[in-house]
């Protein structure tokens, strides 16, 4: 059988414009489909943060991210995806859940198409149907806790650097946990410091991989767990001061160290307590400073290994 050229030109032509129009398809099959384990998915992590950042930009509003509740992704095609996203956020301070649709061409360029609230997390079972969790069960630990403690300075840290405003160390006021996993761990804190001078209490989320590299997945100021929601500072015994007493010295010399500033432990008021295991000490004392007698209220935490920290300092009224 032969083909003359005019027959060859026209199916090259035909041939060309069905590969354009198969290629002017949509990323993927067409389908989304459930990704399992949406929070370990580097696609799906980088998908959300962009929505997160993209729709602050254009609401001018203050959006973090909670966690990814659930997500579906059509069939990659050519390194492309499309996510559908379903966002446990707090949207200046709110919690509120939403719905994104983001997509991924094959050079990993992001665009948010859709951003809208949504009521995506319900119907989700208590007991995990579907793998997906929106509290993801959290459950308490001490605030001594190391852990804990190390999530709480790096936040700290991350958040002054972001912001570039002055931050102080942290008190934990409330600390909690999601069940460890291959060593990693998420953290939501309570925390009360001063930002600027302000003093203020912040709830943040913390994630540590089993690499132990942290981030700070959110910082929303706002009113947060207090004392009476956890456990509360307790009297320590007569007779059982040693321990106490020990991290007010170390907390006179380590803020001595910090400031550069010589200070004596003239006179201890008052000794509180909680904890058991890991201990968060609240002392009320009278410290010298360049021969001026102050009264000052410090809390020191001291994990299992006996590792002390200093949580904060203040000048207080602090009495007996």
């Amino acid at each position: 059988m032969k083909i003359n050229l005019r027959t060859a030109f026209l199916l090259s032509v035909f041939t060309a414009i069905f590969v354009m129009a198969v290629s002017a398809q949509p990323n993927g099959s067409g389908v989304y489909k459930t990704v399992d384990k949406p929070n370990e998915d580097a696609g799906v992590g980088l998908a959300a943060d962009f929505a997160v950042k993209e729709q602050a930009s254009r609401a001018k509003a203050t959006i973090t991210l909670n966690t990814v509740v659930k997500a579906s992704d059509k069939e990659p095609k050519l390194g492309a995806r499309d996510f559908m996203l379903c966002l446990d956020t707090n949207v200046t301070g709110k919690q509120t859940y939403v719905q994104a649709i983001v997509t991924m061409d094959q050079y990993s360029n992001l665009k948010l198409m859709g951003w809208a609230k949504s009521t995506c997390a319900k119907g989700i079972s208590s007991d995990g149907a579907g793998g997906f969790k929106p509290d993801m069960k959290y459950k308490h630990v001490e605030n001594g806790d190391g852990g804990a403690g190390l999530a709480a300075d790096f936040a700290v840290t991350a958040q002054a650097k972001k912001t570039k405003a002055v931050i102080t160390p942290a008190t934990i006021i409330k600390a909690e946990d999601q069940e460890p996993a291959l060593g990693a761990r998420n953290f939501r804190l309570c925390l009360k410091t001063t930002v600027n001078g302000k003093a203020t209490t912040a709830q943040t989320l913390v994630t540590v991989d089993q690499y132990s590299n942290y981030k700070l997945v959110s910082w929303t100021e706002m009113k947060c767990g207090n004392d009476a929601d956890g456990e509360e500072f307790n009297p320590v015994e007569t007779g059982f001061y040693a321990g106490v007493d020990l991290a007010a010295d170390w907390a006179v010399e380590k803020h001595s160290k910090d400031t550069k500033v010589p200070h004596k432990l003239v006179e201890i008021l008052k000794r509180e307590e909680k904890g058991m295991f890991a201990v968060t000490y609240r002392i009320c004392m009278k410290v010298s400073e360049e021969r001026k007698t102050q009264t000052i209220q410090a809390v020191v935490s001291r994990d299992q290994y006996s590792n002390h920290k200093l949580v904060s300092w203040e000048h207080s009224t602090c009495t007996k």
